[in-house]
């Protein structure tokens, strides 16, 4: 499946997994992936839906491996190598040139015209997890809403099964991906 998605089988060669240890001793990524699937097919989630989620993880993972060079010549900056960014484009199902100068010289409004602006490496790299994070977020959201569609039964409840274990994360407003991915992993190593 990493040929269609992009992607290599190491993940140690992602930037945004090698922040810390990638491989948990006490889990099985296969396994837990088969149930992963097998709760996906439970809950609906059509063949088309879970390809669109695993396009836009995967063009994140790839997104988030570019690297940029200064111009010498100006404030802007160019990629190094194209491949990851032109991957990420073909999995977010969009142009590779548009999306490079989208994210190399985005067009801004001063006035009454609109601009190209050359960003520094330093704005594009925020951009590029600015980009990535909304991303998860949307898609998080879009699963949240998809598992309560599937589970709600339209019958009156008087019970509700709610995500808490951490101190404290269960009395914000609003949860975001990160805090329930640091419940996730605490849940794992526990």
């Amino acid at each position: 499946q990493t040929n269609t998605l992009l992607l290599d089988s190491d993940a140690n060669k992602y930037k945004f997994l090698t922040n810390g240890d990638v491989q948990v001793p006490s889990q099985d990524d296969v396994e837990l992936w088969k149930e992963n699937e097998e709760a996906m097919v439970i809950l609906n989630f059509t063949d088309e839906e879970k390809e669109a989620i695993l396009k836009l993880m995967s063009g994140c993972l790839l997104f988030g491996n570019i690297d940029l060079k200064q111009n010498k010549r100006d404030e802007g900056c160019e990629v190094e190598n194209p491949v990851f960014m032109e991957k990420a484009a073909a999995l977010f199902g969009i142009p590779a040139a548009d999306f490079m100068k989208c994210l190399l010289k985005p067009r801004v409004k001063v006035g009454t015209e609109m601009v190209q602006k050359s960003q520094n490496s330093e704005q594009v790299y925020f951009a590029t997890k600015a980009l990535c994070k909304s991303i998860f977020e949307r898609v998080f959201k879009w699963l949240i809403n998809k598992c309560n569609v599937a589970l709600d039964t339209k019958k009156p409840r008087q019970n509700y099964c709610g995500v808490r274990d951490i101190a404290g994360f269960e009395i914000f407003d609003f949860n975001t991906f990160e805090q329930l991915c640091i419940n996730l992993t605490n849940e794992r190593l526990q």
